[in-house]
């Protein structure tokens, strides 16, 4: 991915300006938001390989008895994968994306 300078790396009060006005231009948050897309959908499917035991006992044909407990499994994986999420795309977003200038190119070489 080409390195452009972060926000925190310029010092020049003209070129800083220059920045956040191209930074906060329609096209740059467009190119934000498809990037957060990115990141999630990655993430999203990696996170599903984390959780799938508990989806695959899911569909196990269990008594009525144990209905409860499909429920307390369905509640882990979700919780599970929406933590592996959550900080993965944060993470990924502040090392790729925040107080940075997008190019459409980049969105395919994050992932």
């Amino acid at each position: 991915m080409q390195q452009t300078k972060r926000l925190d790396d310029i010092d020049n009060e003209l070129e800083r300006a220059v920045f956040l006005a191209r930074y906060q231009s329609w096209r740059q948050r467009r190119l934000r938001w498809y990037a957060t897309l990115l990141i999630a959908a990655k993430h999203g499917l990696r996170g599903l390989l984390y959780v799938w035991p508990l989806v695959i006992l899911l569909f196990v044909d269990l008594p009525g008895a144990w209905d409860i407990l499909r429920l307390v499994l369905i509640g882990l994986a979700i919780a599970a994968w929406f933590r592996f999420i959550y900080g993965s795309v944060r993470d990924d977003y502040a090392r790729f994306v925040d107080g940075r200038l997008l190019e459409r190119t980049a969105l395919t070489q994050m992932l």
